[in-house]
């Protein structure tokens, strides 16, 4: 059945549910190659640097797994509710892998790499039309935030521990001063606008804050299964 003209599009975060296996195991599979290759990278290039590729690539496979048990049920029990915690896991995962890269960038000297990363997580939200959820918003703030602890704690270790190398410690300063502030300014931004944004509903409206909420002779029964947008067929007769 074709959508009527005039209906609201559905949220990202209900478009993005899986509606095929390989979308729910797909990019958990590609964050634990992309783990693995953390290490495998931290091997090569610095065995010093070996500890943090391992933290880091834990941190992923960790996050791969979650991840993938969350989508696996937003695949096979779909729902909005179902949905909404698989974006939820989405944010916490990603944003803690990302602020693994960005350990891992700083330990070993790729910070053009973080810094491409750091464009590239934020860069297309600011040129396209995106309504990113209060908990999205809230997930960037606090990861920009911790990339900026860790790159102030990198320039304290570099200021104040005489064993490391020369090298190391002016790039870890250096860096810094250019890291710590955009970080900052980021999750300011970020927050403040997590601030003016609602929460959606589980029906991937956007709850109006200003609304008094309904009584019990106002609220509405309980709506059908088939009138969730996320509502599917049972997966096991296929």
């Amino acid at each position: 059945m074709e959508p009527a003209p005039d209906a609201e599009p559905q949220p990202r975060w209900i478009r993005r549910a899986p509606i095929l296996p390989e979308q729910w195991w797909g990019p958990p599979m590609a964050q634990a190659v992309g783990a693995l290759a953390v290490v495998a990278i931290g091997i090569w290039l610095q065995r010093p640097a070996l500890p943090v590729a391992v933290l880091v690539g834990v941190v992923g496979l960790v996050g791969a797994v979650v991840l993938a048990f969350a989508g696996r049920r937003a695949y096979w029990y779909p729902s909005c509710t179902t949905a909404w915690r698989l974006h939820r896991t989405r944010v916490v995962v990603w944003s803690a892998a990302g602020v693994a890269l960005a350990v891992f960038a700083l330990a070993v000297g790729a910070q053009t790499l973080l810094i491409g990363y750091l464009a590239a997580a934020t860069g297309p939200y600011t040129v396209r039309r995106d309504e990113p959820t209060r908990f999205e918003l809230w997930g960037r703030s606090a990861a920009s935030a911790a990339v900026a602890v860790v790159s102030a704690v990198y320039a304290v270790v570099a200021l104040t521990v005489p064993s490391v190398d020369e090298a190391h410690s002016s790039r870890w300063i250096g860096w810094s001063i250019v890291i710590v502030p955009v970080a900052v300014v980021t999750a300011v931004l970020q927050w403040r606008a997590a601030s003016g944004t609602a929460d959606p509903d589980q029906n991937g409206a956007a709850a109006d804050a200003g609304e008094p909420e309904p009584g019990p002779e106002q609220r509405p029964g309980p709506e059908p299964p088939a009138d969730d947008p996320l509502s599917a067929p049972d997966r096991t007769a296929s």
